[in-house]
């Protein structure tokens, strides 16, 4: 009775808060409204002033690549044009925008399993066209083989980043880029580090694919980002909702897919050249990428990949925010070989990166830094400089991936895949007797993996998968650094297995699977002479059902009910001091116990037949058994070292729920408007109090005016962006260092355009961001104790491909 008046609570209180989210809204939008009526006038005089053609135009055409039998989706669709390759999405689709009636497409359709398609489309000014795949059958020896997929639930709502919203938002990390999508944040330290949060969960409680591996690395603690960098990629896609049946345990929150492009299914050579320039920190980033294949050889592809990045003090609106600048390098390789009925291929990446750690949050006294947070800002102005000084962290991660695709029979497919991870993190600390060139915690943690999957289809209606997954991990710390290690040395081993069933029909969908999964810890470290550690082991099943019920050709509802769990981490079993990288000490608890949830998730997606509105809406409720987060103490350490705030580890019960919203509306020809917005309530039900560190709720709109042809520049588009945080008021009072900051409003600016370049083109794209050069600070940035967030800044961003 008392769980189901809870329930009923917190019911009354999502209610409540939609009505509050809709007051948000239209704050917003009355905001915008002023900016919306120049853009319109903007619609009605380009045209005049570009001596009144009438060709211009802005249409799209939405590509659903479907099985002929079953009429599902089919993902990772590779087609090709000659001067442009993509794939479909996790639901099938591909769009091409701006397009004028009379245009020709000449598309190459190709996917495993499938007969190779050529089409020939004539672009008639229809919103959309379906295309069916013919399965193969019975022609085992004939299969081509160009790439594969990994399949996931369809069950749990997806959204994807194509190459053409990343080419607007080169230069940022992968979580600046995914803050683009509705009901994802960004977890900061600081202006340097930045790690993606999904519905409220970051961490150990989302899985990020790097190229179909799971990243390591987050086993240190919520401030470590994730060593990827998002240049490689032509799609990323977030699965919202736990996926722990498919990929394993810590999938509570989601997964993040980051997909490269795929190798080259022809004989031409294909290469990428973008260059990013940014004002605020005067960065600039270059990226290129190589692909073909090998003449010689027939079925081997290649492809390499590069990229570079420096950058120097961030500003706010007011000051510089010292040490903060950035260096990255990165770079990759792939080789692949299709055979007949087989596929393999290699891939090899490094990325490296060295960051500055904002001075102002190393603070020498307990009265110095009670000042500061009550300043809320550094008491010098700062300067400009590229010099990246102690504080600091230098950051090594390499990746190594072997994957086998092998169709045993046209029903049966296996898939194997090892991957080898090394992670390096060295962060060097302010010391004295001229120790600042020596680590203060220099850390390596080796992973192997181990996947194997078979996958079966009737050819009609019935779809399954059998898996197991084996991962083995050797984490250890550099000796002679005279300073304690943050966690302790430790060697860990799991293994899991899984089964899912998928039942398809025309107008709907059903979904099953079961999992099992075990991991043993064994851990040891000193603090000073005392030696601590121990060993643990974990295990748990898990399990997920769900549904998709296709109301229309143009509208779908979801819903699902899982359960997942993850085991703590050894940071959050043990860790003892300093963390330097966060400016906080941390207190890990050896008794913690796993965390295990249940949730369910429920979403409706529509698009109307003529295309100009469409509707992505999700609302999931979430409850916590042992729900692990750090709480601020309100204490102090005092050291040589400085004075640093104590964050403790502690475990609930807690319950989420909140909702989120996308939605997209086309009119007067040429002007789009779209809004997304993400409303976030989360509740310790054992001690009734709210959660730290949880997004407060926000709004971000966008009038975007697209026009075909201007002269010689096509497919122009301007947008001007609003974005509404409000102040996060659901906190226990004294529960912190300092309180949330207030609600702020940002306004950006973005436009684009392409020179095409006979059969290839040129996109440029120019924006700045924080337009009006606001002065605020974000709840979920972890420096907020001590500066602001950045001002204005510049960007231009080139992409040429050939």
């Amino acid at each position: 009775m008392l769980l189901c008046h809870s329930y009923r609570l917190h019911f009354t209180n999502a209610v409540r808060n939609l009505f509050a989210f809709v007051y948000y809204f239209n704050s917003g939008l009355m905001f915008l409204l002023r900016w919306a009526l120049a853009c319109i006038a903007i619609a009605y005089t380009v045209p005049v002033f570009a001596g009144e053609q009438q060709n211009g135009c802005t249409d799209s055409l939405m590509i659903q690549v479907n099985d002929a039998e079953t009429r599902l989706p089919v993902p990772g669709v590779v087609i090709s044009m000659p001067s442009l390759q993509t794939q479909t999405d996790l639901d099938g689709k591909v769009i091409f925008h701006n397009l004028c009636k009379g245009d020709r497409l000449r598309l190459h359709i190709h996917a495993t399993g499938y007969q190779v398609m050529e089409e020939d489309l004539k672009y008639t000014g229809t919103d959309s066209t379906l295309l069916l795949l013919q399965p193969l059958r019975n022609t085992l020896d004939a299969i081509e083989v160009n790439s594969h997929k990994q399949s996931v639930a369809f069950t749990n709502t997806v959204a994807t980043l194509d190459q053409d919203a990343l080419d607007k938002m080169k230069g940022k990390n992968l979580a600046g880029v995914l803050s683009s999508i509705a009901g994802v944040n960004v977890l900061q330290t600081g202006a340097t580090i930045g790690k993606p949060v999904i519905n409220g969960l970051h961490s150990n409680r989302i899985i990020i694919l790097n190229n179909g591996i799971r990243q390591e690395g987050q086993q240190w603690g919520a401030e470590h980002a994730p060593e990827i960098d998002p240049s490689i990629a032509q799609n990323i896609s977030v699965i919202k909702g736990a996926e722990a049946i498919r990929y394993g345990p810590e999938a509570i929150g989601g997964v993040i897919i980051v997909e490269p492009p795929p190798l080259s299914a022809d004989s031409g050579i294909h290469a990428e050249l973008s260059l990013t320039a940014a004002s605020n920190g005067r960065s600039g980033k270059g990226s290129a990428m190589l692909s073909g294949n090998i003449n010689r050889i027939p079925g081997l592809s290649w492809r390499v990949q590069g990229s570079g990045l420096q950058s120097g003090n961030f500003k706010t609106p007011d000051y510089y925010l010292d040490n903060t600048g950035t260096k990255e390098f990165s770079y990759s390789a792939a080789l692949g070989y299709t055979g007949k009925h087989m596929a393999f291929d290699l891939f090899y990446s490094r990325f490296n990166t060295e960051l500055g750690i904002f001075k102002g949050s190393h603070i020498g006294s307990k009265e110095d830094l009670m000042a500061a947070i009550e300043h809320g800002s550094p008491f010098s102005k700062g300067s400009f400089y590229y010099d990246i000084d102690a504080p600091r962290q230098h950051v090594d991660h390499d990746l190594l991936k072997a994957t086998g695709h092998i169709h045993l029979h046209d029903k049966l497919h296996l898939n194997i895949q090892y991957g080898f991870q090394k992670n390096r993190r060295q962060e060097y600390d302010i010391r004295r007797a001229g120790r600042s060139s020596i680590p203060s915690m220099d850390i390596a943690l080796l992973t192997q993996t181990l996947d194997a999957h078979i996958e079966y289809f009737n050819g009609k209606d019935w779809k399954g998968f059998v898996g197991v997954n084996g991962t083995l991990q050797n984490n250890s710390s550099a000796a002679e650094l005279y300073t304690t290690p943050l966690i302790p040395d430790y060697n860990s081993s799991a293994a899991g297995m899984y089964a899912i069933a998928r039942l398809l029909k025309d107008v709907y969908e059903l979904e099953a699977g079961i999992r099992y999964d075990y991991k043993y810890l064994t851990a040891l470290g000193y603090r000073g002479s005392e030696m601590y550690g121990g060993k643990h082991s974990f295990s748990n099943i898990s399990g997920s059902l769900g549904a998709t019920y296709r109301l229309s050709n143009q509208s779908a509802i979801k819903s699902g009910i899982s359960t997942a769990w993850r085991p703590p981490t050894v940071n959050e079993l043990y860790s003892t001091g300093l963390h330097h990288g966060a400016a906080a000490v941390e207190y890990g608890d050896s008794n913690l116990r796993s965390e295990k949830s249940v949730q369910w998730m429920n979403s409706l997606q529509y698009t109307n037949r003529s295309g100009w509105l469409s509707i992505d809406a999700n609302a999931y409720l979430r409850y916590f058994d042992g729900y692990i987060y750090l709480m601020p103490t309100g204490k102090f350490s005092e050291s040589l070292r400085g004075t640093f705030p104590i964050f403790a580890t502690q475990s609930t019960n807690a319950l989420f729920t909140g909702m989120d919203l996308t939605a997209r509306v086309s009119f007067l020809r040429y002007l789009e408007y779209s809004v997304k917005g993400a409303v976030i309530r989360a509740k310790d039900v054992t001690h009734d109090r709210y959660l730290p560190g949880i997004p407060s709720d926000r709004v971000e709109q966008s009038l975007t005016f697209h026009y075909k042809q201007f002269f010689f520049l096509k497919e122009n588009y301007l947008q001007l962006t609003h974005a509404f945080v409000a102040r996060q008021n659901r906190y226990e009072e004294n529960s912190d260092f300092a309180p949330p900051p207030d609600a702020y409003h940002l306004l950006n600016i973005n436009l684009g355009t392409k020179l095409h370049i006979g059969k290839h083109h040129l996109s440029v794209n120019f924006g700045i961001d924080n337009l009006t050069n606001t002065i605020y600070k974000d709840y979920m940035n972890r420096y907020r104790y001590y500066a602001h967030d950045i001002g204005r800044n510049y960007v231009l961003r080139l992409t040429y491909r050939i």
